[in-house]
């Protein structure tokens, strides 16, 4: 970013547990299911519809300064009591989305995307991530091949207080969402596009059983060099912790500068298992 920016120190900590514990992180983010729609400009706010169902509320877009974040992402450690389990093990190539405003901002149209995921990196060879960012709450979300996804929040007002991000092992592979075809749509990589023109991509995402474990709406896009993250628009009307199988897409300005970049995908289900990971290059020429 071209604003002058401090640097936070950001070491998150946070970690999912296994399937089959008693409880376990939500992996959706909120929304009212029963009260989609989109806000009309300037308000933030879905009317009251005409059965009298309340109105569903979500907070506009923050508009912080701009701030450059630091943080790491690891495996978390389960050392027996009196044992030192040394340095813990860093994941390398690990995904990281950031949602403005805080951590599982509810929105209204569940048809759609979040609007709230907005900054992304990936992970360096020790683990490492950086990003620019804008100041205010700010929601990490974090995601690795064979690990259940896990979360943090940072609030940059109210200062930087170093964590660590811990992620757990996925228990069952059977249990990973699977990822078909992921690719932009109508595109040809030798001819590739113009700065700004719009582009889409899409990817068919299932999670394997979806009555007893069905789709996170955090299925996530993230090209690191921008900071840039987003979500996908689902098939159809989700609930929380409830979206369906399909294909998942999202329409976008391509980057402005002419270049080769590598975008990151990730799907996760309600029950923070994380499909692999999988990348989709896009040339801007």
């Amino acid at each position: 970013m071209s604003m002058n920016t401090r640097r936070a120190a950001v070491w998150i900590v946070a970690f999912a547990l296994p399937l089959g514990t008693a409880s376990f992180l939500a992996c959706s983010s909120g929304g009212d299911p029963a009260r989609p729609g989109t806000p009309p400009d300037g308000d933030s706010a879905v009317p009251p519809s005409a059965d009298g169902a309340a109105p569903c509320t979500q907070i506009p877009m923050p508009d912080g300064g701009s701030i450059h974040v630091t943080g790491v992402v690891v495996a978390a450690q389960h050392p027996e009591a009196g044992v030192d389990a040394g340095p813990p093990t860093p994941i390398p190539n690990a995904m990281v989305s950031v949602e403005y405003g805080g951590t599982y901002v509810p929105w209204c149209d569940l048809a759609h995307a979040s609007p709230y995921y907005v900054f992304g990196a990936i992970t360096d060879d020790a683990g490492r991530f950086e990003l620019d960012a804008r100041e205010g709450a700010l929601g990490f979300h974090a995601f690795a091949n064979d690990y259940l996804y896990s979360r943090a929040s940072l609030d940059t007002s109210a200062g930087n207080t170093p964590v660590t991000l811990k992620l757990e092992k996925t228990p069952d592979p059977a249990q990973k969402p699977t990822l078909t075809n992921p690719r932009f749509e109508a595109y040809d990589p030798a001819a590739g596009v113009a700065p700004g023109a719009s582009v889409t991509f899409a990817a068919q995402i299932a999670a394997p059983d979806p009555k007893t474990d069905p789709l996170s709406d955090e299925n996530l896009l993230v090209e690191p060099t921008g900071s840039w993250s987003r979500e996908l628009d689902p098939p159809s009307l989700g609930a929380k912790d409830n979206f369906p199988n399909g294909t998942w897409k999202l329409t976008f300005p391509a980057p402005t500068t002419p270049g080769t970049y590598t975008y990151w995908f990730s799907a996760t289900t309600s029950q923070c298992v994380t499909s692999d990971l999988v990348t989709a290059t896009l040339l801007v020429k």
